[in-house]
């Protein structure tokens, strides 16, 4: 059988709102397509556990992200799972977008960019086995899973301080690991931090994060005098902020800021008509809720735009 390559809507990244987007756009009856690089899922999918999404009171991320991908299913959107678009072209003079994938290459009338964005890593020993172990990188999502014990966090600008802070109302003790003797966050968010009793570590790095099933300590170096030492913990937030995955859409000249978060207005509208994005691809609170509502935006913008162009044919 041969498949499908024409789309009314094709929508990039299977996150939170890519999936959002596509049972969105299913129940307006537009021919949608999801395709997704990995598995359907996005960065919640590694989540030991979500407290702050509304229904539940705690979900583990897996369990949220497979009740979302069925769900997906059921609307009717078709799904392509391992399938990475390499590159988005036009519009073409037919007023469609061209997405080139291994399998092929895709067509649409609209497009939906819900690629999301990645966590800037440290790249250390253990950190990848530890992830979701103790190691986080969102003290949003899995600070309240360290209610009462001993965590760190590392880095020194607007994210990692306000972490340390919202991590302060919650753990019994917070550390503050930077590599320099200043901060780079903003004054009036360190002029906070330096009213609790939040302990910084100065001019250190994190060169190894240790323990069994469980994070139980980080191995810092002092990059003044060479000295290390162990530092017990129970978690470990690297806090060095994102990477948007916008690399693919930029090439078509999407406007982006200086991080390369995709600029939208309120409708999801990127700077090329017929281009929506939603997500932690764009310039927002990372959060599955603010994710959610942006797909569903996304889709109904995507919906009334393809809408005013079929009526404009007529």
């Amino acid at each position: 059988m041969t498949e499908d390559l024409s789309w009314e809507l094709a929508i990039v990244g299977g996150g939170p709102a890519g999936m959002t987007a596509a049972i969105y756009a299913a129940r307006y009856g537009l021919k949608t397509l999801l395709l997704e690089s990995k598995v359907l899922g996005g960065a919640q999918a590694t989540s030991p556990g979500i407290e702050n999404y509304p229904g539940f009171t705690f979900i583990v991320g897996i369990d949220l992200a497979t009740r979302m991908k069925e769900q997906v299913k059921k609307s009717g959107a078709q799904i392509r799972e391992i399938t990475e678009v390499k590159s988005v072209r036009g519009p073409e003079k037919s007023g469609e977008f061209i997405l080139e994938t291994r399998r092929g290459n895709y067509s649409a009338h609209a497009v939906i960019v819900a690629t999301g964005g990645g966590y800037m890593k440290l790249n250390i020993p253990g950190e990848e086995e530890l992830t979701g172990r103790g190691v986080s990188f969102c003290a949003t999502c899995d600070g309240p899973l360290f209610r009462g014990k001993t965590v760190a966090v590392i880095g020194g600008g607007n994210t990692a301080v306000t972490e340390a802070l919202y991590l302060h109302e919650v753990a019994a003790k917070v550390y503050l690991i930077h590599r320099r003797d200043a901060l780079k966050a903003v004054k009036a968010v360190q002029d906070q931090l330096f009213k609790t009793d939040v302990e910084l570590i100065w001019n250190t790095t994190a060169k190894e994060f240790r323990g069994d099933q469980q994070i139980q300590e980080v191995l810092l170096e002092n990059v003044q005098t060479g000295e290390t030492q162990s530092l017990v913990v129970d978690g470990v937030f690297v806090a060095l902020g994102s990477e948007p995955e916008s690399t693919i859409i930029k090439a078509v000249g999407v406007a982006t800021n200086r991080r390369g978060e995709i600029i939208t207005d309120n409708n999801q509208m990127t700077s090329i008509p017929g281009i929506f994005a939603a997500g932690d691809v764009v310039a927002s609170m990372k959060q599955i809720a603010v994710a959610v509502g942006q797909g569903a935006i996304a889709a109904d913008s995507a919906y009334r735009y393809l809408r005013s162009k079929k009526l404009g044919s007529m």
